[in-house]
């Protein structure tokens, strides 16, 4: 393969590697030995190679661990927010107020979710799981729709007491519901 050739990142990914590092020799002067492509090695074998398929889902349990440290997260901020609104009034939250700070611990969630996947691809909770969540280019961070989608899916499950996780619980690869709504599944590092 020349340099003037045009080489797909699809191709690239098929296995065909002849010629990529002709440019930069590892050793001058040296012979090198003749590298095999994966159509040479079909031929002589028979058999398909298939490029892998990338990584597997996350398991439940790291899921769990997540979630349950993002929700940690986010409680912990609303229970400062009610102290402090307590200590500056001197009064204790009457059910309007309840009914505010369940809102506010909603809107929290949103802003502690939503962002960090668009700007990191993962959330405090899922740093400390080793999981993340990638965009179709395998890059970190994904876009803000398909970032609140997964919120919203994740919102759905917890208010469903984790009903929809039973389908999951029986098929590791199987989506969760944040990974059908955002279209992208979590994945460990």
């Amino acid at each position: 393969m020349r340099s003037h050739e045009f080489r797909s990142p699809a191709d690239a990914a098929a296995g065909d590697a002849s010629g990529v590092l002709d440019d930069f020799p590892l050793h001058p002067g040296i012979p090198e030995l003749p590298r095999q492509t994966h159509a040479a090695v079909e031929a002589e074998t028979g058999e398909a190679i298939r490029p892998e398929s990338g990584p597997a889902a996350a398991p439940l349990s790291s899921r769990w661990t997540a979630a349950a440290a993002d929700a940690a997260l986010v409680l912990l901020l609303t229970a400062a927010a009610i102290l402090a609104a307590r200590s500056a009034t001197g009064r204790t939250p009457s059910v309007s107020g309840l009914a505010w700070a369940g809102a506010f611990l909603v809107f929290l969630s949103f802003f502690a979710v939503v962002p960090a996947l668009v700007l990191f691809g993962k959330t405090v909770g899922m740093a400390l799981a080793d999981l993340s969540v990638r965009s179709d280019a395998g890059a970190a961070g994904i876009d803000a729709a398909a970032a609140s989608r997964r919120w919203a899916g994740t919102l759905a499950t917890g208010v469903s007491a984790g009903l929809p996780l039973i389908w999951t619980s029986a098929d590791a690869q199987a989506p969760t519901p944040a990974d059908r709504f955002s279209g992208r599944a979590l994945t460990v590092d």
